[in-house]
């Protein structure tokens, strides 16, 4: 889990953060209508596809490269284990300098997911799950409250979450 952590941090300090508020000229395209790309996004995946497949040596489905050849897809379904990659979850918040951005990897065994990674580049945060074993923020277990177990309870919660 850490070497992953670790993976997602350091390509996030090397091509993502410097471009943070400071993108160039040029370095905003289309990759589709309505869908923007930049170059911190390509670089980000080249880097963390490469880190990981020397990790573990399965396919990595990326977000950009999925949009340049759809088929890639399709190893979340047909391979026993892929990598599952948004190398900038939040690119339109990024391009506009806002802070609600991340670099996102999953693990994905027989089509389930079994480990996932969130680093939010801006409070050097990272969080982890792992199937079965619970989430944590930067090392620390998350816990919570547990749910009401009494379904009657759920309505009047809906309803006071939902008054205007």
């Amino acid at each position: 889990m850490e070497k992953v952590a670790e993976i997602i941090a350091e390509a996030s300090a090397e091509v993502v953060e410097p471009r943070f508020r400071a993108l160039a000229a040029g370095e905003v395209m289309e990759k589709a209508p309505g869908e923007v790309v930049t170059v911190a996004d390509r670089e980000a995946e080249v880097i963390i596809a490469r880190r990981l497949r020397e990790l573990l040596p399965v396919p990595v489905v990326g977000e950009e490269a999925v949009a340049a050849d759809p088929d890639l897809a399709r190893a979340l379904h047909a391979e026993p284990a892929a990598w599952l990659v948004d190398p900038v979850d939040g690119t339109s918040n990024f391009i506009a300098g806002r802070p609600e951005y991340a670099v996102m990897v999953s693990l994905v065994r027989d089509g389930r997911t079994v480990a996932a990674w969130i680093r939010h580049p801006v409070t050097a945060t990272t969080y982890t799950a792992e199937l079965g074993s619970g989430a944590w923020r930067d090392g620390h277990r998350l816990t919570r409250t547990p749910a009401v177990a009494d379904p009657a309870t759920w309505e009047r919660c809906r309803e006071i979450l939902l008054a205007p």
